[in-house]
C-alpha cells in the first residue's frame, strides 16, 4: 500500500475512534443516570444504530481507498 493511502486510513482510523469514544461517553453517561430502564434501553438502541451507521461508513472509506490505491 503506498504511503498516501496508509495515511488516509490512519486518519480514519483516528476519526473512527473519536466517534466511537463519543458514543461510549454518552452510553457511560446513560448507565449511571437516573433514567428509568425502558428509557436507558432507548437511548442504549439509538446509540447502538449510531454505531453500527459509523462502522458502516469508515469501513466503506476503508474499502474506497484499498480499491484506488
Amino acid at each position: 500500500m503506498d504511503p498516501e493511502s496508509t495515511s488516509k486510513i490512519d486518519e480514519i482510523m483516528f476519526e473512527t475512534n473519536d466517534k466511537i469514544n463519543a458514543i461510549v461517553d454518552e452510553i457511560r453517561a446513560i448507565r449511571f443516570s437516573k433514567l428509568d430502564d425502558k428509557e436507558k434501553q432507548t437511548k442504549y438502541d439509538l446509540l447502538r444504530k449510531e454505531f453500527e451507521k459509523v462502522m458502516r461508513i469508515e469501513e466503506k472509506r476503508i474499502e474506497d481507498i484499498m480499491k484506488n490505491s
